[in-house]
């Protein structure tokens, strides 16, 4: 008898704890959604009567600019300049700033299952820049979720999908080929670039694949810097392979799964596992298209001088045969982009 108190005495202590925890859970997840959502509506009727200065102010302090109680404030002049089959893109000002506001498109109407897999992709979207923080990235200034597809208990004929709203800073389209870049241009986004790559390989999420690649639909060029404007299509699965058969691209060797990676499996260790992974695929694949989308066009030897040219003509092959690793491309270019202005000092007085 006292043996089974002391046994229900134990369960309902890890009850309890139990419950505490999920209570803490929850508190966070509510503060999480205060602080996107909220936050700024509490100021809006807590300082009516301070000056534009003052809002500026307070905005500086939280982490987007814009949410739901005043994305609607910015001034559209554009409109459905773009976003293929499921989103709109519209170009508004801010306080003098020009801004692009991106939302799932109310002109737009995909078949229901197309409608849920871009409601995806779209929140999909936000969340990666949410977590992703690089200045090659185009930045987020603001979001604001009103209501999913699946929020809607009964079909409504004049809300058939999510209203979702995503503010981002303004940049232009450019063809890299056709860009006249000084030789200071050239290498400052050759070097950019790289460290984008560098970045994507080391990003808080894994190393990330750019799946989707179109240099002239996923980058632009704001204020004078190349930045990526697409993260939906973006994966941090590196593929799989058997140990019996390798690795199909970039010459990389099957690789044990880790602890994570392999509770997706049915192994039951890792020792006795016949599946492995491709591990570094993703950072080859994107070394890859940045080579052949822009490396080539920005790194391009008889653009250089002569005393230069054969060291960016040796990168270049190296990138092409897949066998330099983003670190030394990286420390490579910085050191060209540094050796530069001496070399074009010394070219100055050899004339």
């Amino acid at each position: 008898m006292k043996e089974t108190e002391t046994i229900q005495r134990k369960m309902f202590r890890r009850i309890n704890k139990n419950m505490i925890i999920i209570i803490l859970l929850q508190l966070v997840l509510i503060y999480m959604v205060l602080y996107y959502n909220v936050s700024n509506t509490e100021q809006t009727y807590q300082r009516q009567s301070i000056n534009e200065d003052d809002k500026k102010s307070a905005r500086s302090l939280t982490k987007y600019i814009f949410n739901c109680t005043n994305i609607n404030n910015i001034r559209l002049f554009k409109y459905d300049i773009g976003g293929g089959m499921s989103k709109s893109i519209d170009i508004g000002t801010f306080e003098g700033e020009t801004v692009v506001v991106k939302r799932l498109s109310p002109r737009k109407n995909p078949k229901e299952r197309d409608a849920q897999f871009r409601e995806v992709l779209f929140m999909k979207d936000i969340l990666m820049r949410d977590q992703l923080d690089h200045s090659s990235i185009i930045k987020m200034l603001g979001f604001c979720v009103n209501h999913l597809k699946h929020d809607l208990n009964i079909y409504q004929g004049y809300l058939p999908f999510g209203d979702i709203s995503a503010v981002y800073e303004f940049g232009q389209e450019f063809k890299i080929a056709k860009v006249k870049f000084k030789i200071e241009e050239r290498l400052n986004h050759a070097v950019d670039l790289a460290d984008l790559i560098f970045y994507l390989h080391h990003s808080p999420l894994g190393s990330l694949k750019l799946v989707d690649f179109l240099p002239y639909d996923h980058f632009l060029m704001v204020k004078g810097k190349i930045k990526l404007i697409d993260l939906d299509y973006i994966s941090n699965v590196e593929p799989s392979c058997e140990f019996s058969t390798g690795c199909a691209y970039y010459n990389i060797t099957c690789q044990p799964l880790n602890n994570y990676e392999i509770q997706y499996t049915n192994c039951k260790s890792i020792s006795n596992c016949t599946i492995g992974v491709c591990r570094g695929t993703n950072l080859k694949h994107n070394l890859a298209r940045f080579t052949e989308s822009f490396f080539v066009h920005l790194l391009k030897p008889e653009l250089y001088p002569l005393h230069m040219q054969n060291k960016l003509l040796q990168l270049l092959q190296r990138l092409d045969k897949h066998n330099i690793h983003i670190d030394d491309m990286l420390d490579e270019l910085r050191d060209i982009k540094q050796a530069y202005p001496t070399l074009k000092e010394h070219l100055k007085t050899s004339f």
